[in-house]
């Protein structure tokens, strides 16, 4: 795996992410809690969270993101209605991590 790097692999109509990072325990906390806020605030999602996990549905989507003390990793799984927006939600999400993670 590429250090920084976003990595996805396709898969029908799920997208699966990884990402490695550098952040404190605080850091990570701070990140999944501003994850589960977006998720709710921007996407409408219903979620629940623990420490190092937050899981989501919402309209058309739901899944999961779950931050370790070196990497993230999560699925999202794509309704039939917003599976031909695949490429363009893969490439938000690529953002979205790269904020989150601090990454520019």
């Amino acid at each position: 795996m590429n250090q920084g790097q976003p990595q996805f692999d396709f898969c029908m109509s799920d997208i699966r992410l990884s990402r490695t990072h550098n952040l404190t325990a605080e850091e990570r906390e701070r990140v999944m809690s501003a994850l589960a806020q977006y998720l709710v605030d921007t996407l409408k999602a219903t979620v629940q969270q623990s420490e190092d996990q937050v899981t989501f549905k919402g309209a058309g989507f739901g899944g999961k993101v779950a931050m370790g003390p070196t990497s993230v990793e999560g699925t999202v799984r794509l309704g039939m209605v917003m599976k031909p927006l695949k490429g363009t939600i893969t490439r938000e999400i690529g953002k979205v991590l790269d904020q989150y993670l601090g990454v520019s």
